[in-house]
């Protein structure tokens, strides 16, 4: 006689579903049709099944494990989404929760696996699109989750964000207050990155903010190797008096030391307003003046917003929560007088 414990394939097989039904079943995750579930509860008595305790933990609905969706984009910054990551585990483990991080690029398809596992009691998904259509996936299957980003999709999600909108619009007025009539605005040019709700909210701020100032805003797509970035100074070829605008993912420690390289110095020659800046990492002689935008807070405030709704109803309509980013003038913008 054969001493092997039955697996949770036994029950499926023996109540003629699938896996992830059981799961389903055990988890409490999704409704399962009531002859389905009593099938497989029979199974699980006929066989003998005890699940393990990660298995019993999804029964009572709580693993202690949160997922962390990360897409991977070959443009994005890989410091600054370390330092969200572990800022997130830091507040997760002060809750008693630990993270699971979970890479996929196949959007929902990818989204749904995650969710089929029935491993987490919830999930926190990044780099966001304005227009995601993994919202519906989590309106669909009813799991617990915060989106760390704005869709501009009209599913009832919760969402939570710094404010990009709001800091393209204080970049925009801080320049045209120092006299300058236009603004060089420098945007990543990786198509990976062309639908990413921040980058479409910083863009649109500093447009709408423009466009109620006689100024003129001269948009240039660039590549983060530093050999592009001495490319690119060459032909845009910069004047004493110009302001550089560095959007979201644009790294400034690199475009002032290119900058310095080509004889021009932020602060003195050009003005320079960074969208964020690592003061612990830099390798810049610069203190860029810039935005920061709250990475503890936000994922502070995420985590909160997430397991509350363990514990709640989904929100029937979209549910956004944006941060404000606090202005630092550093040292690279150019005194009023100089412009005069």
């Amino acid at each position: 006689m054969s001493s092997r414990k039955p697996t949770s394939h036994d029950v499926a097989r023996l109540a003629g579903v699938s896996q992830t039904t059981v799961s389903y079943v055990m988890s409490k995750r999704r409704s399962v049709a009531p002859e389905t579930e009593q099938r497989v509860l029979q199974a699980m008595e006929e066989l003998g099944y005890q699940p393990n305790s990660g298995a019993r933990a999804l029964r009572s609905n709580r693993s202690k494990l949160i997922g962390v969706v990360v897409p991977y984009h070959t443009g994005a910054d890989p410091g600054a989404q370390h330092q969200f990551l572990i800022s997130t585990a830091s507040h997760l483990r002060k809750r008693g929760y630990d993270l699971v991080l979970m890479t996929s690029n196949e959007g929902p398809a990818g989204l749904r696996r995650v969710i089929d596992t029935a491993l987490c009691d919830g999930l926190l998904i990044m780099e966001v699109l304005a227009d995601d259509s993994r919202t519906s996936v989590i309106c669909e299957s009813n799991t617990p989750a915060v989106f760390i980003g704005i869709p501009s999709n009209p599913d009832p999600v919760i969402a939570i964000d710094s404010d990009y909108e709001y800091a393209g619009r204080e970049a925009v007025a801080a320049l045209a207050d120092r006299g300058h009539e236009e603004i060089i605005f420098l945007n990543p040019r990786d198509p990976s990155l062309n639908e990413l709700n921040f980058l479409i909210r910083f863009r649109n701020g500093v447009l709408s903010e423009a466009s109620s100032r006689p100024l003129r805003i001269r948009e240039t797509p660039v590549d983060i190797s530093y050999r592009d970035i001495m490319r690119t100074l060459d032909e845009l070829m910069p004047r004493h008096g110009d302001a550089f605008l560095l959007g979201p993912l644009v790294p400034v420690d690199d475009w002032s030391n290119a900058m310095r390289s080509k004889g021009l110095e932020p602060g003195v020659d050009v003005s320079v307003i960074a969208t964020s800046w690592d003061p612990v990492r830099t390798h810049s002689l610069n203190e860029p003046t810039r935005f920061d935008m709250q990475t503890p807070l936000l994922t502070s405030r995420a985590v909160s917003l997430l397991l509350d709704r363990l514990d709640s109803p989904p929100p029937r309509e979209p549910v956004q929560h944006l941060i404000a980013p606090v202005f630092h003038e550093g040292t690279t913008l150019m005194p009023r007088s100089t412009r005069d």
